[in-house]
């Protein structure tokens, strides 16, 4: 089953680990999709993300909302993301703390670990198919030989 991971740069909440966290997409509404764009920090920076466009598939958690989830501004017009995103910097200069640094290397290698269990899945299911393969190849040798032999005794008997 999909799950969803925040988009924000530098978050890492997903919707299989983070349970308690709700996960919204990018609104429709064009003004409130840019605002959005602006405070994920994601649209209009230079570097990889100057271009990101979100799709259906991208979430923002609600650890980047007021209160948990989405409230109205104070002109109780739209949603808004609370000041931006928190600081996901990964510099110590920055403010972040080193119990932060050390959760989030820790979920990096919680990540990292996911994916070894993933690629030695993917390694056997490989290996699998590799097996599986060189059996239909010799079954298909198999039935040409003998295809063949069927074929030599016909045209024999036919005096061909």
């Amino acid at each position: 089953m999909p799950g969803f991971t925040c988009c924000v740069p530098g978050c890492y909440n997903n919707s299989h680990r983070d349970k308690a966290l709700h996960f919204y997409t990018f609104p429709k509404d064009e003004e409130l999709r840019r605002l959005w764009l602006k405070n994920v920090s994601r649209a209009g920076v230079s570097g990889c993300f100057s271009t990101f466009q979100p799709t259906t598939g991208h979430r923002v958690c609600s650890e980047h909302f007021q209160g948990g989830r989405k409230l109205p501004t104070a002109a109780g017009e739209e949603v808004a993301v609370e000041g931006g995103p928190p600081d996901h910097s990964y510099s110590l200069s920055s403010g972040t703390t080193s119990e932060e640094l050390l959760r989030k290397l820790n979920e990096q290698r919680d990540i990292i670990a996911l994916l070894e269990v993933k690629m030695k899945e993917m390694k056997g299911s490989i290996r699998r198919l590799r097996l599986a393969e060189a059996q239909l190849r010799e079954e298909i040798r198999e039935k040409d030989r003998l295809l063949h032999a069927a074929s030599a005794g016909t045209r024999k008997r036919h005096g061909l």
